[in-house]
């Protein structure tokens, strides 16, 4: 390792390229009104300069939302969205410079219980008229079923279906029966957020009740809530049903409720299921890729011949955003566990839903006391190719020198691989090693990071790598490297004893 080479890049580009912090010091700003809504909301209104416009509604953990400001005039917006704290959770300003100054944020996992702000404010001194949408799932409704006409559903032959006073009737008889009926109006796609309200149902001897995704000629799948708060997802090709999770409890679901919100993402082979918005349970499976109909389902759990009787409302439908055909990477991420993370990261599109958690160390530590590069391997061995490599790290060095900590992925050997690491005085960077020396690739500073704990997070994704620290994007690199394997380093830039200690050491890959 040459150790003169890490560090004539760290001051050249200190120097030359730095991320220059600037803190900004107002007086305190009249107390703002806050506007309650219910999501999915849309809100129309025009923002004066230096002024922001407020927004609470209650979420339960683990739910999804996504929130998009559309200017619709001179105005370049801002979406935060903030705890029942204050504190800010995630923001956004231009999801996609410079073509547009729109902001989003898409597909977000609420991390606790409680009520959120969502603040649309101006860049700078801009001002004007803009479009809030809020919306449960994904950012794009595609389609919003009020049953006010008795249109656009086609029910199979078990069940007896109607619209009356703006709701849809379900009526399914038999021994152990199930009827479905699919919405026609949505294109068939296979990454979709599904979520109605349920009213009232009404059983002698127990009843069931759900959504159905990706309908065709081999069937569709169907999660069903049950009377005693159970859950269960099945795929259902015609009399055949195939059980993939049997009756499942889950606290969030309140038996014998016969008022509640269900909602299911599908999302490649893995789907996610919520009850009143919360996050209930998920399950992966491949048997049915191709884009199919959404809907929902009714069913009897009796023995003997019996009927249930269902009402729903508010059929939604929201599906993701895509530049150019591909997937929208976030500027920032929720920092939670590995397990979570994975999760958050999944339905927003930023890993692929098909992999496997395949590496996790609880804890681990290198300690290096020379100038250059001392590498702790991973995995015994194997080799990644795409995946999310996540890492909390506190630095512990000599006052007196310069050294950080850092993420080795896609080491092939001592000349080939690519290092992203975090000084104690905030400097970072991401760069590859070609033979003795380091390819110039992402480089800056910020002095609120490297004095405590800071998490690191490295997206491979084919030849592009993501680099996030704290949760925020801070640069993307182009590397010829391809599989490699992954560990953990100390970074000196002189000669001084350094410890670098991981926790919660994670990687998500898949192929």
């Amino acid at each position: 390792m040459d150790a003169d080479q890490l560090n004539f890049w760290n001051r050249f580009w200190r120097g030359a390229m730095m991320i220059v912090v600037l803190a900004c010091f107002v007086a305190p700003a009249a107390a703002q009104t806050v506007t309650p809504i219910t999501p999915p909301a849309e809100i129309s209104d025009t923002l004066a300069a230096g002024d922001a416009h407020t927004y609470s509604f209650s979420a339960t953990a683990g739910g999804v939302f996504s929130f998009s400001v559309r200017s619709q005039s001179d105005l370049d917006p801002v979406v935060t969205l903030l705890d029942s704290a204050g504190r800010t959770v995630l923001s956004n300003d231009d999801y996609d410079y410079p073509d547009t100054r729109d902001a989003l944020l898409e597909a977000v996992t609420m991390p606790r219980t409680g009520t959120y702000t969502v603040r649309v404010s101006g860049f700078g001194e801009t001002a004007g008229a803009y479009d809030l949408r809020v919306y449960p799932g994904f950012s794009q409704m595609a389609a919003a079923e009020t049953f006010d006409v008795a249109e656009g559903w086609e029910a199979d032959d078990a069940l007896n279906a109607s619209v009356t006073g703006g709701m849809y009737n379900l009526e399914v008889s038999g021994v152990r029966a199930m009827g479905a009926s699919f919405y026609q109006y949505v294109d068939p796609t296979s990454d979709i957020y599904v979520q109605t309200r349920v009213t009232a149902i009404d059983s002698e001897s127990g009843w069931m009740i759900g959504l159905a995704m990706r309908q065709s000629d081999d069937g569709y799948y169907a999660l069903v809530i049950n009377h005693e708060g159970l859950w269960r997802f099945a795929l259902v090709d015609d009399d055949d049903v195939q059980i993939i999770r049997d009756w499942t409890p889950h606290p969030q679901i309140v038996p014998g409720q016969t008022q509640f919100t269900l909602g299911m993402i599908g999302n490649a082979a893995s789907f996610d299921f919520f009850y009143n918005n919360g996050y209930i349970g998920s399950v992966s499976d491949a048997s049915l890729s191709a884009p199919g109909s959404v809907g929902v389902v009714v069913g009897t759990l009796g023995s003997l011949a019996s009927t249930t009787s269902a009402t729903i409302d508010d059929f939604i439908v929201t599906t993701p955003r895509y530049i150019d055909g591909e997937r929208v990477i976030p500027a920032q991420v929720i920092v939670s566990s590995g397990a979570e993370m994975e999760r958050a990261l999944e339905v927003r599109h930023v890993v692929d839903a098909s992999g496997a958690m395949a590496l996790t160390v609880p804890s681990s530590t290198v300690e290096y006391a020379r100038d250059g590069v001392n590498r702790l391997m991973l995995g015994r061995g194997t080799t990644y190719g795409n995946f999310a490599m996540g890492a909390m790290l506190n630095i512990q060095a000599a006052r007196s020198g310069i050294a950080g900590c850092g993420l080795v992925v896609r080491y092939s050997d001592e000349g080939d691989y690519v290092l992203a690491f975090l000084d104690q005085t905030g400097g970072y960077g991401l760069s590859q090693r070609d033979d003795d020396a380091f390819i110039p690739g992402v480089y800056g500073e910020n002095p609120q990071w490297g004095q405590d704990s800071a998490h690191l997070l490295i997206i491979a994704d084919d030849t592009t790598l993501y680099y996030y620290i704290d949760g925020n994007l801070v640069g993307s690199l182009q590397t010829t490297a391809g599989i490699g394997e992954v560990g953990i380093a100390v970074v000196n830039y002189e000669t001084i004893t350094t410890v670098c200690q991981y926790s919660d050491v994670w990687l998500w890959r898949w192929d």
